[in-house]
């Protein structure tokens, strides 16, 4: 496998030793500084061979693109600090299978008290960058994590944003890895114009891959963004992220359920969007992945980037299910189905929306003075648009419910929703969003409660916390 970078140091076995990294077999350590800025930092570069497990007493500093090759695992322990490095664009990549080998695996034994954090800085400064002592950092600073599967795609060729890797395939059940508690903050560089890296991406990754409580904060991209595949997720954070908290495209048909997305009224744009393709072709799969249980909550003003600041923005042909949710102070419309593919996929009942609670949604575009008109909470706040104007979509049958009403969020500044403090997104006592007649039960493949009756990410508990990251962007 080539290299995408050189390698800043010189592999010294005594050195590795001396870090105190486990035993591996991966046939490429990883550079070390061999006059680091301190003993605990570990310069980690090139490809990932065979099994390597990372030490939580060392702090890695990611050089370029880290290349998990096919067959191969890097596992990282609980409390482990990663770097990315900001003069590289530090970021972890998996490959997709190749011949008789499966896909290379990430595999993040974080916890809620010993979460792996994932941040940007240089060798110089790994030292001195615990998460608890950054109180602030900037978007696009640091890279993200790509996951390549060989699960089906609905592209002849997938090539992924950023490191434009191949992915997809004819393996549902592909396994990538496994991601427990990890935290990604400030990443999104931009390799080339137009071309970032996600907070996390899955491309083409399957059902054997799990994705469990990881946060994506201050990306200069997408939250979170799945280019088909089968992969499923729960408990996910996408804040003050710059463009979308999620993400969907090419044929991905996996569930969500737990998922907060808080934006930043300065730099954000949908709350979620999701494509067919870029085309909205009738290719197969269609992108028809199921939500259940999230809290989506906006910007609050009518342009907060670089498009109006709607929340649900389904076009393309795409067929999402959206359930039990909180869709709440987006500066436009709470729920916007583009186009004639997707209308269709809805007023034939692919695309679904029921039991969804809104709240001050603020139809401030002009051209949604006809929702803005209606009668009903369902009409001022789903949307179909065509050439540009809104329209109140046609009613949905088969059990809808939609609720207009305050749904008692513990604290949140809808002004200025990321101010470096931490949301309480929890409904507190006689919130309509606790009430289990407004809700219905989950079910499907993907779904870890499905004793979850409620609308939005929370009943009693916050599971962000302790484990979640809320600085300040500079």
């Amino acid at each position: 496998m080539r290299r995408h970078f050189r390698p800043l140091h010189t592999v010294a076995i005594a050195l590795l030793l001396a870090a105190g990294l486990s035993a591996c077999n991966d046939g490429n350590s990883g550079p070390v500084d061999p006059n680091p800025t301190d003993d605990r930092v570990v310069v980690l570069s090139g490809d990932i061979l065979g099994n390597r497990t990372l030490s939580a007493d060392s702090i890695y500093v990611i050089t370029g693109f880290l290349e998990i090759q096919p067959g191969a695992t890097l596992t990282i322990p609980a409390g482990t600090e990663l770097i990315s490095d900001i003069n590289t664009k530090g970021t972890i990549v998996t490959l997709r299978a190749s011949g008789d080998q499966p896909s290379g695996r990430l595999v993040v034994n974080g916890t809620p008290a010993a979460p792996v954090t994932f941040q940007p800085g240089t060798e110089a400064t790994a030292g001195s960058l615990s998460p608890a002592q950054v109180t602030s950092c900037s978007r696009g600073e640091g890279g993200g994590v790509i996951l390549h599967g060989d699960a089906p795609i609905n592209q002849a060729v997938g090539l992924s944003e950023g490191v434009s890797r191949p992915f997809g395939g004819d393996n549902p059940t592909d396994d990538s890895g496994n991601i427990n508690y990890l935290v990604i903050v400030c990443g999104g560089v931009k390799v080339t114009p137009d071309n970032e890296i996600n907070g996390l991406t899955l491309a083409g990754t399957g059902s054997g891959t799990g994705i469990h409580f990881v946060q994506a904060h201050l990306i200069a991209d997408d939250g979170f963004e799945w280019f088909g595949g089968t992969t499923n997720a729960d408990h996910l954070i996408s804040s003050g992220n710059d463009d979308d908290g999620l993400d969907c495209d090419f044929g991905w048909v996996g569930t969500v359920q737990f998922a907060v997305v808080v934006q930043d009224r300065d730099l954000a744009n949908r709350g979620f969007e999701c494509d067919n393709d870029a085309d909205g072709s009738a290719l197969t799969p269609i992108t028809a992945p199921n939500f259940w249980n999230v809290t989506w909550v906006g910007a609050g003003v009518l342009v907060a980037n670089g498009d109006v600041n709607d929340g649900l923005f389904i076009r393309r042909n795409s067929a999402p299910v959206v359930r039990n949710a909180i869709v709440a102070n987006f500066g436009n419309a709470g729920i916007v189905i583009d186009g004639s593919g997707s209308q269709a996929q809805a007023t034939g009942g692919a695309l679904a929306l029921s039991n969804i609670l809104f709240f001050q949604n603020k139809l401030l575009a002009p051209e949604a003075a006809a929702m803005q008109a209606a009668s009903g909470c369902a009409a001022q706040n789903i949307g179909f648009r065509t050439s540009g104007a809104y329209a109140p979509a046609p009613p949905f049958t088969g059990g809808t419910t939609f609720l207009c009403a305050d749904p008692n969020f513990g604290s949140v500044n809808l002004t200025d929703p990321i101010n470096g403090t931490t949301p309480n997104l929890v409904p507190q006592a006689g919130s309509p969003a606790l009430v289990a007649a407004n809700a219905v039960q989950p079910t499907g493949p993907g779904i870890v409660d499905a004793g979850a009756r409620y609308l939005g990410a929370f009943n009693a508990a916050d599971w962000t916390a302790p484990w979640s990251a809320w600085v300040n962007a500079q």
